[in-house]
């Protein structure tokens, strides 16, 4: 299921407004890129080979399960940042005392600042809705503000064959080399891809990327 692109959200009030919107008014499994288990993206973080105590940020998060399964897998020092705070609550929820110390900020990742750096950089599905330049340069700017040097960095976009729109916003599409391009000052350390399968049955085209920052 692809929905047709409407106008874009381009300023900071616009941006939280429509993607709060999107997490207020769908059910949890009522959204194309809803994984009760993001495998490619456990698969990445595992490649990288942090230590348990390395800190890691997911930017873009929603409701993603990414950081319950971080801390089943022993890591403790984990933040999440969303524009909704609908979706972060709902993290918040689910976790219970097990997501005790997780941190869940309502933040803006074209705007980041979090007062402090991490290992590892986890976006899956927000970087191919940067259309603009400017969008992207502003990306960068917060990627080179909270990642550390020598950090990893994990970002996932809908590849070649994946689909043109996602929640009625148009993306872009990244084959491997194209992705890897974005981000100047990283070596590629690995690639990988899925063909995702939505909750509704159709298939999603991604491709992913592991960095690390020179």
């Amino acid at each position: 299921m692809t929905d047709h692109a409407t106008p874009r959200p381009d300023t900071p009030t616009a941006r939280t407004a429509y993607w709060e919107g999107i997490h207020h008014d769908k059910d949890i499994d009522g959204v194309s890129w809803w994984q009760s288990v993001p495998g490619l993206s456990l698969s990445l973080v595992d490649r990288a080979g942090l230590a348990r105590d390395e800190p890691i940020i997911d930017v873009g998060a929603g409701w993603s399960t990414l950081v319950d399964h971080l801390v089943e897998r022993g890591y403790h020092d984990l933040s999440a940042i969303d524009l909704s705070a609908t979706a972060l609550q709902t993290v918040r929820d689910r976790l219970g005392p097990a997501g005790k110390d997780i941190t869940l900020t309502v933040a803006d990742v074209l705007d980041l600042h979090t007062g402090r750096t991490y290992a590892l950089w986890h976006d899956r599905a927000v970087y191919h809705f940067l259309t603009e330049p400017e969008e992207r340069t502003d990306y960068l700017a917060s990627l080179q503000r909270t990642l550390r040097p020598g950090g990893r960095l994990v970002v996932a976009t809908f590849g070649p064959d994946g689909p043109t729109t996602c929640s009625g916003l148009p993306i872009i599409r990244y084959t491997h080399t194209e992705l890897a391009r974005q981000f100047p000052g990283f070596r590629l350390v690995d690639t990988a891809g899925e063909d995702h399968v939505t909750p509704w049955g159709t298939t999603q085209q991604f491709t992913a990327v592991l960095m690390q920052r020179r």
